[in-house]
């Protein structure tokens, strides 16, 4: 009977441990699993604002060739009339001009494991002036005592607005976006040429200034280089800092040098020729549709 019993509190020890043990199993298997957080992905579409600075280097052209009109010295500024020749001269091109720029863009990208496809449409308008050229000369003593400066300035209009057409490609480390940028750019170059020739004030043409405006707008085609860093600071926004060089190629500008007399006013027409290059650095506030879709990986 003693037996008996030793056996019987055995048995229902036994069994309490096997069911604790059970429950205890099944309350770990019904405990849920948590969640990996999925990997960030810079696929979709985005659009966003952007203002910088630009700047034409100091990259401008020459030109020989006539510049400066003839005139007449009567007396009694001379004890003889005497008459000054036209001057050939070289137009002096360049120097460097800076602006603000500001505008928006609108693009999509797409990413496979950590690299980062897309294209990127933008357009700013600008407040670059463009190159000129100036040339000068000054008469002096036998024939003035006074030494009489005239100058030529040439002024060749200004980048109105400028647009681009880009692939993007990168590389992304998170929420952080590497990439590089090209394509096709297009400007409007508008503004006029303005040549002014400064009268000596003796003899013919009289004193004063006289201007001679060629007006007109062209639009050209170029291309566009360049690069960034993109910064998420949340799922939809985004800021960038992108710096590109753009290049328009060669523009030819007529001007005419005004001789300041009546009869004919117009002394001589030239041609200049200037590269049309652009340097410019933005920041870029982006906005992003359907951001975080899935990285699509390639193995």
């Amino acid at each position: 009977m003693k037996k008996l019993a030793i056996a019987a509190v055995a048995g229902s020890a036994l069994l309490t441990g096997i069911v604790t043990a059970s429950a205890a199993d099944m309350a770990v298997r019904a405990a849920p699993m948590a969640m990996a957080p999925a990997p960030f992905s810079w696929t979709g579409f985005y659009i966003g604002a952007n203002i910088g600075g630009a700047w034409t280097p100091d990259n401008g052209g020459s030109d020989f060739g006539p510049l400066f009109p003839p005139f007449a010295v009567l007396p009694p500024a001379v004890a003889i009339p005497t008459i000054i020749p036209g001057q050939l001269d070289v137009l002096l091109g360049g120097g460097r001009r800076s602006g603000v720029i500001g505008g928006g863009q609108i693009g999509y990208n797409w990413q496979v494991n950590q690299f980062v496809l897309g294209f990127e449409a933008d357009a700013v308008g600008t407040g670059l002036n463009g190159t000129s050229g100036t040339a000068s000369r000054t008469i002096g003593a036998p024939i003035f005592a006074v030494p009489v400066t005239q100058t030529v300035t040439v002024d060749f209009g200004h980048i109105e607005w400028m647009a681009t057409f880009r692939g993007r490609a990168g590389f992304a480390v998170d929420r952080a976006l590497f990439y590089v940028t090209g394509g096709a750019a297009v400007a409007e170059i508008g503004g006029s040429t303005t040549t002014l020739v400064n009268g000596p004030g003796i003899g013919l043409p009289p004193a004063g200034t006289y201007v001679a405006t060629n007006g007109g707008h062209t639009t050209r085609w170029g291309w566009t280089v360049g690069g960034g860093i993109e910064w998420a600071f949340s799922q939809n926004w985004s800021v960038a800092g992108e710096y590109r060089h753009t290049d328009f190629g060669n523009r030819a500008t007529t001007f005419d040098i005004p001789s300041g007399l009546a009869a004919a006013p117009i002394f001589f027409t030239g041609t200049s020729t200037q590269r049309l290059t652009v340097d410019q650095a933005t920041a870029r506030l982006n906005y992003r549709f359907n951001w975080g879709g899935p990285v699509v990986a390639r193995y």
